[in-house]
Formats: C-alpha cells, structure tokens, sequence
C-alpha cells in the first residue's frame, strides 16, 4: 500500500509542473530598421562609413556605428513616426574630421504580436515609409535612398538602401 502510494504521489507531482517558459530572443524582439550603404559612383557596391552618429528627434541618446555598412535603428512603438538625425564623419585628406548631416523620417502603422507568455508582446510596422528631409545646406550626405520593404517584420534583411 505504502508503494503504490508512494507511486500516485510522484505521479502527481510530476503531472502538476508547468513547462517552464523561457523567451528565446530572434523572432520574439521587437525588429530595427536596417539600412544598407552603398557607393554613389557604384551602386552595386556596399560602402563602408567610417563613422555615423543618430540621435532620435527628441532624445538625448547617441547611437554610434563604426567602420560598417550596415546600421539598424529602432522605430518608436507608440507613434507612427520617427525622426533620426544621421551624422557621418568623413576624414579629409589632412585628416581633419568633416562632419555631414542628413535627416530621415520614418512613418509606419504599429501592429502588437502576441509571442509568449514568457516574451510577451512584440511590435511589428506595417505602411513603412521612409522621407528624406529637403538639403537646406551643404552638409548633406545622402545622395539618395530606396525603399526595400513596406513591412518591417524581422532584421533580417534590409529595409532601406543609402546612397551617398
């Protein structure tokens, strides 16, 4: 009797545990904008910036990417636009910095994905739209863009190209 007792109690308790929710990150976060840098002259071809500084409009924060041509922002989740001012620091041929800025509007509609209990809730863009501001000065850099996507729904794959 003790062991059959002893048996149903294990039973039991191994039917009452829950499966422990861990959230795996990948398709569970909430994705960046990527931007891919290309070369004006060959357009074919990835260009390398030395140096690019964003700041969101209305932040205070500076993202910096170095010696890469590729860049990923986050797009804010509780409006439909964001902001990014885009610094790019060039060396001239006496090795003074030259600094060149540029400013990039993202619009979007927000959509809310349930992923798991454990993770939550992600935010993917829908209507994605990107808008270059007008040049007002000659410090522009960006020569021109084109939009790869209308949905931004992982980091996969770029969403905008950057010619300059």
């Amino acid at each position: 009797m003790k062991k059959i007792w002893f048996v149903s109690l294990c039973i039991f308790g191994f039917l009452a545990c829950e499966k422990d929710d861990i959230c795996v990150g990948g398709e569970s976060v909430t994705p960046n904008i990527v931007i891919d840098l290309y070369d004006q002259i060959e357009p074919e071809n990835l260009k390398q910036a030395v140096k690019i500084a964003a700041v969101a409009n209305g932040f205070t924060d500076t993202l910096f990417f170095e010696k890469t041509s590729k860049i990923e922002l986050p797009l804010q989740i509780n409006t439909n636009a964001t902001d990014w001012k885009l610094t790019l620091y060039e060396l001239s041929p006496t090795n003074d910095t030259i600094f060149k800025n540029d400013e990039l509007q993202f619009t979007y509609t927000t959509e809310a994905l349930y992923v798991s209990k454990a993770c939550g809730y992600k935010t993917i863009f829908h209507e994605f739209n990107a808008l270059k501001s007008p040049n007002t000065t000659n410090d522009s850099w960006i020569k021109s863009m084109s939009k790869v996507t209308n949905e931004i729904t992982t980091n996969n794959n770029a969403h905008i190209q950057l010619y300059y």
